[in-house]
C-alpha cells in the first residue's frame, strides 16, 4: 500500500470508527438533520460536528442534501442494522481497541510477551460480537458443508470456543445438535440469544482444562488454536479424540502458516495478544493429531484462502 493510501485507510478506520462509537450513524439514521441539530442531540460542539460530517461525506459514509445529513443504505447495513449479515459495528469497535496492543510491539519484542497494560480497554462484548463478523457469516456455510462431507451422519457437534455462535447457527440449520463450549465470560455476551436457538445448547468451561462431557460426532475447533500454546493445542486435540464417538471427526478451522495469505501477519497480531499464541504449520497440526491418535488427516482450502479446514478421523 502506498503511503497516501495507508494514511487514508488509517484516517478512515480511526475517524469513522470513533464516529460510530459516539452514535453518529445511529442518530442520523433515526433523525437525518443538519450539523446544528446533530450537535444538539449528541451534546457536541457545533463547529467540530460540521467538520466531522463534511469529512464523513467526503469518505462516502454519509450523504448530504442541502444542509441535511443522512446515512445511505449501504452504511445502514454495515453500521446501523445490528441484526443484519453485513453488520460490522462490533468488529469496528474491537478494531479500535486493537490499535493499543499493536502499538506495543517494542515491549513485546523486548519481553517476548504482550504488554498487560494494553488490555485495559478490551471489551468482551465487542470482542465476542465482533467475531460474529460478516466474513465469518459468509464462509460459515462452506465450512459446515466441508465438515458434513466427512461426517454426513453427524447428529452432534461440540463447537469448542464457539461463543460468537456463527458456526453453531449453521450446524443448527442442518438439524444437528450443537454444544457451544466456551469460557463463562465469553458465553455471557451471547447467552440470551443463543440459548433460544433450536438445536443449540451452551456449556461453560475452559478448553485447556476439560471439554463437554459425553460423546459427539464432530469436535469443531474454530479459530481457537492460534490463540493457544503448542502444549495446550496438543492437550485440546487429545481430549477431542477421547470424547469423540467412534469414527467421529475433528475439524480445525484456522489459518495455516505458509498456506494462508494472512498467516505471518496474524502471527504478529497474536504476539501482541497472547503469551503463547501463534499461527501454526500443517506439519505441527499433523503432529498433534497423530500424537492424539487421529488418522487420515486432510487439509481443505476454502473459497477465501485466508483460512483452511483440517479434518481427521478418530
Amino acid at each position: 500500500m502506498r503511503l497516501r493510501e495507508l494514511q487514508g485507510a488509517l484516517e478512515e478506520t480511526l475517524f469513522v470508527g470513533q464516529a460510530f462509537k459516539l452514535g453518529v450513524f445511529n442518530q442520523l439514521y433515526r433523525e437525518p438533520g443538519t450539523a446544528d441539530e446533530l450537535a444538539r442531540s449528541l451534546g457536541f460542539d457545533r463547529r467540530a460536528t460540521w467538520v466531522m460530517l463534511e469529512a464523513l461525506v467526503e469518505m462516502e459514509y454519509i450523504t448530504k442534501k442541502d444542509e441535511e445529513y443522512s446515512v445511505p443504505d449501504e452504511i445502514v447495513s454495515r453500521l446501523v442494522d445490528e441484526g443484519g449479515d453485513e453488520y460490522e459495528g462490533d468488529f469496528w469497535k474491537f478494531l479500535l481497541y486493537l490499535v493499543n496492543p499493536w502499538r506495543t510491539l517494542s515491549h513485546v519484542l523486548t519481553h517476548g510477551e504482550p504488554d498487560p497494560t494494553s488490555y485495559s480497554e478490551l471489551d468482551m462484548k465487542d470482542f465476542i460480537r465482533g467475531m460474529d463478523s460478516p466474513w465469518k457469516k459468509k464462509i460459515a456455510p462452506e465450512v459446515v458443508n466441508v465438515c458434513l462431507e466427512y461426517s454426513p451422519k453427524a447428529t452432534t457437534v461440540a463447537d469448542i470456543g464457539g461463543a460468537p455462535g456463527t458456526l453453531a447457527r449453521e450446524f443448527s440449520r442442518k438439524n444437528i445438535h450443537t454444544i457451544i463450549y466456551d469460557l463463562p465470560e465469553s458465553l455471557e455476551v451471547m447467552e440470551r440469544e443463543l440459548s433460544g436457538i433450536k438445536n443449540v445448547s451452551l456449556q461453560k468451561g475452559d478448553a485447556t482444562v476439560s471439554l463437554p462431557e459425553g460423546s459427539y460426532d464432530i469436535a469443531f475447533l474454530g479459530n481457537i488454536c492460534h490463540g493457544q500454546s503448542p502444549e495446550d493445542n496438543q492437550k485440546i486435540i487429545t481430549m477431542c479424540h477421547q470424547n469423540l464417538a467412534d469414527n467421529g471427526i475433528i475439524a480445525i478451522f484456522d489459518n495455516i502458516r505458509g498456506e494462508s495469505y494472512l498467516g505471518a501477519t496474524l502471527a504478529l497480531h497474536m504476539l501482541t495478544q497472547s503469551k503463547r499464541g501463534n499461527i501454526y504449520t500443517r506439519d505441527e497440526y499433523i503432529q498433534w493429531l497423530d500424537t492424539a491418535g487421529f488418522r487420515d488427516v486432510e487439509v481443505r482450502s476454502l473459497s477465501d484462502p485466508a483460512w483452511q479446514v483440517i479434518i481427521a478421523f478418530k
